[in-house]
């Protein structure tokens, strides 16, 4: 594809004798052309940092804010979205605010130019849930040493709604990511069912981005819909209260968060008394982490980041059920982690991965990180330590891969117990050109293994192993799976809507301990379309045909999958809160 960077700094600086129009309108047409990509353009990956490298060390005079209105197209800058269509959706749009795009900025005005850092708030912008694409764009200033920085941003539109259930059963859900363009959340959930006492139930949430500039998102929410954090299998109500900083640069300092949630399951369906499971936990989970290294020279890019949680989540009232009591998802947890992370981390920029288009952030680089604390599980208090290890590569031709090893477990005595590996790797084809089409291919491998089970649940085949594949009763202490997919990506819309065929191959095999065979095979073959429009807030769209010859009994199924909402990126995190390894 075109060049995802536009190198200010070899531009063609202005005469000062030729009056031209303002920085910010010169930056805006830059980053109209930056955001657009012709059709028959190859499609490559770039370093983030390319656009900034010739400009590193000079001075950050101004840093102004522009924002690309509806009627610009993403897909092709000298393109635009029909008029009609463009005029509403500006109409019925709250533009972002200035403020608020500040807000999320940590590139700061007379301090000299870090490309690295630049290339992590344009990621970290394009990340915003309501922003669709941003670019910062660097202009030098004739005769001094001081560049102007634009920040350039184009929303989505803000307003959207979601739909689950059923004819019988109708959940709605309608929500504003960016209220009054201020990086507010608000959303309102209902759901209908005659078979439900009471008939109607709802939930509330709200999220405010970066408050006062700290980066911190505070979010609190109230549920009768079974869409908090929950452990148990019945519905729950629950208030929600999140505060969470994350890492959002290899140069920030403090990352953390705090959940509080009280949750507790309402019999809304009638169950009898000796089925339904009356329970009540509260959740408390705090962590904060510190990032060692950041006043490294610019391009040296390893830092260490060590971080500590505290986690709590009390069963006020249990099931009676005495089936129940040595469960693990009703009985309470406690306990503290410590995790060591070392990690030297970038991004490319590159199109066609889960996007029909827009940017994405592919991140690369390696990091490990050594876990230990002490968990009180079942009534059972044990120290536990982990190791995890992350690399990933990239390439300019436009492919790339990721591979995760995870190893976990807990010492009991002398006796190691519920030690589980986890391993993944994936790859990523190029995006091939076949004509004004985009094809993509994906194949991934995973391993896992339980040793010495004690307290863990079993292993056992998700639907991320075999898509539409269901069967909780198997249960297994070892696993392979694999998957091969194809995804194209067209250039025809209808709508705003862009279209994406795929079909894919999945197999997993597990050892298997409650199986008349110790070993089982499940392939699955899947095909459908996937759609979206970039410029609103609802995800991905899919429609997924799935067939399974033999489900590990002798049976064969047939699947038809829709789903609605899905958000799928792949920038991932410099470094997170530290966790136990779970399947």
């Amino acid at each position: 594809m075109g060049s995802l960077a536009f190198n200010a700094c070899f531009a063609q600086e202005k005469s000062d004798s030729v009056k031209r129009r303002s920085a910010t309108q010169w930056m805006l047409s830059k980053g109209v052309d930056l955001f657009g990509a012709s059709p028959k353009d190859t499609v490559m990956n770039e370093r983030s940092t390319d656009a900034f490298k010739s400009c590193e060390n000079k001075i950050i005079r101004n840093i102004e804010v522009e924002f690309i209105g509806f009627e610009w197209s993403i897909y092709d800058s000298s393109k635009h979205v029909n008029r009609l269509a463009s005029k509403a959706g500006n109409a019925l749009h709250s533009n972002t605010k200035e403020k608020t795009i500040r807000n999320n900025l940590f590139v700061k005005k007379n301090t000299r130019l870090n490309p690295y850092l630049l290339a992590d708030n344009e990621r970290f912008l394009r990340d915003v849930d309501f922003i669709l694409d941003a670019r910062l764009v660097v202009i030098p200033i004739p005769g001094s040493d001081s560049v102007d920085v634009a920040v350039i941003t184009r929303d989505v539109f803000s307003l959207g709604a979601k739909f689950k259930g059923s004819a019988d059963a109708p959940q709605v859900s309608i929500y504003d990511l960016n209220l009054a363009g201020q990086g507010q959340r608000l959303e309102f959930s209902g759901l209908f069912d005659a078979t439900r006492n009471p008939e109607f139930g709802y939930s509330a949430f709200y999220r405010k981005r970066s408050l006062f500039g700290t980066f911190t998102n505070v979010a609190v929410g109230y549920t009768q819909l079974n869409s908090g954090r929950t452990f148990g299998e019945e519905n729950e109500y629950a208030y929600t209260l999140n505060i969470f900083r994350p890492l959002v640069s290899a140069y920030a300092r403090m990352a953390g968060g705090l959940e509080v949630s009280n949750n507790w399951s309402v019999n809304v369906y009638n169950e009898p008394d000796s089925t339904f499971l009356d329970y009540n936990y509260k959740i408390f989970d705090a962590w904060v982490g510190y990032n060692f290294g950041i006043k490294k020279s610019f391009p040296d890019r390893r830092r260490y980041f060590l971080a500590l949680r505290y986690l709590d989540g009390t069963f006020v009232d249990t099931p009676d059920q005495e089936k129940y009591e040595d469960v693990r998802d009703y009985n309470s947890m406690k306990g503290v982690l410590g995790e060591f992370t070392f990690y030297r981390k970038n991004y490319f920029k590159t199109r066609y991965v889960y996007g029909f288009g827009r940017t994405e952030d592919v991140l690369y680089g390696v990091s490990a990180a050594i876990t230990a604390g002490y968990l009180r599980e079942l009534a059972i208090d044990r120290p536990y330590a982990a190791f995890k290890y992350n690399s990933g590569r990239a390439s300019k031709k436009g492919n790339f891969y990721v591979f995760n090893f995870q190893v976990g477990g807990y010492l009991k005595g002398e006796e190691f117990q519920d030690v589980l590996l986890n391993s993944t790797v994936s790859y990523y084809t190029r995006a091939l050109n076949l004509n004004r089409y985009k094809l993509r291919g994906a194949i991934s491998g995973g391993y896992s293994q339980l040793f010495n089970r004690t307290t863990d649940d079993y292993l056992t085949i998700r639907k991320s192993e075999v898509r539409g594949f269901s069967a909780d009763t198997l249960k297994g202490t070892q696993r392979f799976s694999a998957h091969v997919s194809a995804t194209l990506f067209s250039p025809w819309s209808l709508l705003g809507f862009r279209f994406a065929p795929f079909a894919g191959l999945d197999w997993a095999a597990m050892e298997c301990i409650n199986c008349t065979e110790s070993t089982i095979n499940v392939f699955g073959l899947n095909a459908g379309i996937k759609t979206r429009n970039e410029n609103l807030t609802f995800g991905t769209m899919e429609l997924r045909f799935i067939y399974i010859p033999d489900d590990g009994t002798g049976s064969n199924e047939f699947k038809i999958e829709f789903k609605q909402n899905l958000q799928v990126k792949n920038s991932g995190t410099f470094a997170d809160k530290p966790k136990p390894v779970y399947d």
